[in-house]
């Protein structure tokens, strides 16, 4: 604070021998409380993990509100050990019965005590104590999970689905993805759960391997103290992949059969097909050049282009009206009088075709042309299908029209997501 308050407690703090015996060799628990809390001895602590911690003493709020005023005094956002050392020390102080001030932190008084203080495990297995999810991933993930209409705060398996599958990864893999995310066992995701998702997800077009279990730093810190959580013995993860085999789980627990469980991936005979797709005819490099067109042309940026939007796109390629219509009747796939991202993708590679190698477009699409995305079962059986499928459909519609960046193309330079640079986190505000 800047008032006179604030100026007094500098002052104040500026009095006391910070550097003073009674704080730095404290106890041996307060050093054992600091490496729980810092294990990296990075030598500070965001403000997001010490609330966590220091709410475990069980104070209230307005008591943990005005210790860390007082350790933070310039309010910094974050707490180095001599910081966190005074506010160990004014717990202590409250739990003693003391006002907290610092003029008690000389007392001698029994170390603090903190609820459930679990294995440093349960903190962090990573160097950092924080989520592993970074902010701006998980802003970007809320809106993509607000897109899809979560129901109280809860998105069904139903409608986590085709996102997943938009990944293109392999069934197995969505299925550990769903079990790892799905971390209260609900069948639903919350919005925290669903970004477990989406990270696992971005990490595994990174080529890194699925976890076989959540790794703690993954947890979202809102899990973090109800599950009943890792007991000491829960090694740390290696950093080396996992056998092959650890990837497809048991035929007992069947990740697909958890899937279907709680209902969110499809019956089994279109799986078969979603598992082998026969690849897209358009040429990932040929996509991203697509889609930077696309992101040009598609001007109100509600993830469509309309016909207005492309004419003069199509009719730049010389060829003929009537031609011109049968490839965006082709494309045009739901006959929505718009193309996403794919489809727009899928018409000028038909027009490619035609112009560059004579080649004319199909009276209908084969198979190896129809969107990916729009691949969840054989095109023969597509209008029963669009039957069942309309309202996932129109959710996927929604995230595309959000995520201006189509949620997930496999890596392809330009717009997508690049892997998080280690070390930029930022703390955010006290939790």
């Amino acid at each position: 604070g800047g008032g006179p308050s604030g100026r007094r407690r500098r002052k104040m703090a500026a009095l006391i021998p910070l550097g003073g015996p009674q704080l730095s060799t404290g106890s041996p628990s307060y050093e054992t409380y600091y490496k729980q809390v810092d294990p990296a001895c990075v030598g500070r602590i965001g403000a997001s993990d010490a609330a966590l911690f220091l709410k475990k003493s069980g104070l209230t709020d307005a008591v943990l509100g005005k210790i860390w005023d007082l350790a933070d005094p310039e309010g910094k956002g974050f707490l180095d050990k001599q910081g966190f050392f005074i506010a160990l020390r004014l717990v202590a102080c409250a739990q003693s019965g003391h006002d907290v001030s610092l003029g008690n932190l000389n007392l001698a008084l029994p170390p603090p005590k903190f609820h459930d203080s679990p294995s440093p495990l349960q903190i962090s297995s990573s160097s950092d104590a924080h989520w592993a999810v970074r902010m701006e991933e998980k802003a970007k993930f809320d809106g993509i999970f607000e897109s899809l209409l979560p129901v109280n705060g809860l998105l069904s398996g139903d409608k986590v689905k085709p996102v997943l599958m938009n990944s293109k990864l392999p069934l197995d893999i969505l299925g550990m993805v769903w079990d790892l995310s799905d971390i209260d066992k609900d069948g639903h995701l919350d919005k925290d759960e669903f970004a477990v998702a989406m990270h696992l997800v971005y990490r595994a077009l990174e080529k890194e391997p699925v976890p076989s279990v959540l790794p703690p730093s993954l947890v979202p810190p809102s899990k973090r103290k109800k599950t009943p959580a890792f007991p000491g013995a829960v090694p740390v993860l290696p950093a080396s992949p996992p056998p092959k085999d650890s990837l497809r789980s048991t035929p007992s627990h069947g990740s697909v059969n958890s899937l279907n469980s709680t209902g969110s991936l499809s019956p089994k005979h279109s799986l078969k097909q979603a598992q082998a797709p026969a690849a897209w005819v358009v040429p990932i490099t040929d996509k991203a050049r697509y889609d930077e067109i696309f992101l040009k042309t598609d001007l109100d940026l509600d993830g469509f282009v309309s016909g207005l939007e492309v004419k003069d796109i199509f009719m730049h390629s010389g060829l003929s009206q009537k031609l011109l219509a049968h490839i965006w009747a082709l494309a045009d796939t739901r006959q929505m009088g718009k193309l996403n991202k794919e489809q727009f993708a899928l018409a000028m590679f038909l027009i490619q075709q035609k112009v560059s190698k004579g080649i004319d477009p199909p009276q209908v699409l084969l198979p190896e042309m129809v969107p990916p995305s729009e691949r969840t079962t054989s095109v023969q059986t597509l209008s029963g299908y669009l039957a069942t499928v309309g309202p996932e459909i129109s959710t996927l519609a929604e995230m595309r029209r959000v995520s201006t960046c189509s949620a997930f193309q496999p890596p392809v330079h330009g717009c997508t997501f690049q892997p998080p640079v280690h070390g930029s986190v930022s703390a955010s505000g006290v939790a």
